[in-house]
């Protein structure tokens, strides 16, 4: 006789099962535990399908194997061989099997299971049995172990690059700490020079000075020491004429003019090399603490000053123009850098213009909730569209080889946005000019 019926698909999967075999029958406790534990069996695949291989029934362990049973034809893409419509296509059955020996499920592009099961005949419907034979797990074993040796070997090449990869990270900190120095020493060196140069021209005039007031000291000297030896020699009336005539021999009264202008003179160079002096003190920041409450203006005329020397020698005509602004609790030094850096750039774009005819404006403004605006404007060159993203990448540079490290805009977004939490951008237009805007956050509270 047949198989007795399985429960369909609408009702409880943990009904009892009936075993295909003609033996006696199960009933009672007995069937209802037998056919919970094959419902809830992994190692066993019982289902029941309809001839298209639609779902009836299944078991835990089948649907394991069907994997997209939800869907209306997951199960007969999922079976390969014997496929439904051949089992099918095959005998009604009866006292045996319709099918008997191994079952393939897949996805039709490789073989994922292979099982040890027969298939019976429902009526209409195919009740399918299988189990997980001994080879196949023997199989599954050494792939799960050659995968696992797989696994092991690309860890060992994972750690292997991990410390490559470590290796090349510290050098390339090494690398980029020693261009950021180079960088800097870069800044220095041209600091180093404009200052010299800014020194160097009250020095010429006070030391041209110094030396014209000797000789004129030298020559009031030997005047006197004429005229007191003259006392001493004659009468009064010899003294007056010697007086007179050294008088108008040394021309006093150009001696006490000119000496007033000297000495004058000498002053108020020495009044420039100290405002030279403080210039590079306010803009190095050598005696205040790294972070503090700045006055921005203070910080960008003093840029400005030590940017002169590079402005002067192309004629560039810097504009400042600036609102009320509260003091902003910054790095001075590190914005310092950033604001050279900004001017030289700006410098060197306008030299196309030709002399006398670069402009650069700086403006400076309260935005509100948005922070403290700067804006530095030039009427240089411009940049290229396919430049402008580019700017701020590290060792990018648009100069001849040897002219530029590519670091100076780097930096200068590194401290803006790193160290202050603020926003540089830039706008350019080709042909007439380039805007880079600074913003730097208010201080909470």
């Amino acid at each position: 006789m047949e198989p007795r019926r399985m429960h369909s698909a609408g009702e409880n999967e943990g009904a009892p099962l009936a075993a295909p075999s003609p033996g006696h029958e199960l009933s009672g406790p007995v069937a209802a535990l037998a056919g919970a534990f094959l419902m809830a069996s992994t190692a066993l695949a019982v289902g029941v399908f309809a001839p298209d291989g639609t779902p009836r029934l299944t078991n835990h362990g089948l649907r394991r194997l069907l994997g997209g049973v939800g869907e209306p034809d997951g199960a007969a893409a999922r079976l390969v061989s014997p496929s439904f419509a051949q089992l099918a296509a095959a005998g009604r059955g009866g006292e045996a099997p319709i099918y008997r020996g191994m079952l393939h499920f897949g996805d039709l592009r490789s073989i994922a299971h292979s099982l040890c099961g027969e298939v019976w005949r429902l009526g209409h419907d195919l009740l399918l049995l299988a189990e997980y034979d001994v080879i196949e797990l023997e199989r599954v074993v050494a792939d799960v172990s050659a995968l696992n040796s797989r696994i092991t070997s690309l860890q060992r090449r994972l750690v292997s690059e991990q410390k490559e990869l470590e290796r090349s990270l510290d050098q390339l900190r090494a690398t980029q700490s020693m261009l950021v120095h180079s960088e800097k020493m870069n800044a220095l060196g041209k600091l180093a020079a404009g200052v010299a140069h800014e020194i160097n021209n009250p020095l010429a005039f006070v030391r041209s000075n110094v030396h014209t007031l000797g000789e004129s000291i030298s020559r009031l000297f030997a005047a006197y020491e004429a005229l007191e030896g003259a006392a001493v020699r004659a009468g009064p009336g010899d003294v007056k004429g010697l007086a007179e005539a050294l008088r108008a021999e040394v021309e006093l009264e150009f001696l006490r003019e000119d000496t007033g202008d000297l000495v004058k003179g000498t002053l108020g160079g020495l009044a420039r090399v100290q405002k030279i002096v403080e210039d590079l003190r306010i803009f190095t920041r050598l005696d205040r603490a790294d972070e503090e409450r700045c006055d921005l203006r203070e910080c960008l005329e003093s840029a400005i000053a030590i940017a002169g020397p590079t402005l002067k020698d192309g004629g560039v005509q810097v504009t400042v123009e600036w609102a009320d602004l509260a003091n902003v609790r910054c790095k001075p030094a590190e914005l310092g850098q950033v604001f050279l850096n900004l001017l030289i750039n700006a410098a060197q774009a306008v030299e196309c213009r030709g002399r006398g005819n670069g402009r650069v404006v700086i403006r400076a403004r309260d935005d509100g909730e948005r922070g403290t605006v700067l804006e530095f404007e030039d009427n240089g060159a411009g940049i290229a569209p396919d430049v402008l993203g580019r700017i701020f990448d590290p060792f990018f540079t648009t100069k001849p080889v040897g002219q530029g490290t590519g670091l100076g805009l780097t930096l200068s977004h590194k401290i803006i946005v790193d160290q202050h939490g603020g926003t540089i951008t830039v706008r350019s237009t080709p042909g007439a000019g380039s805007t880079f805007t600074i913003t730097l956050p208010k201080e909470d509270g």
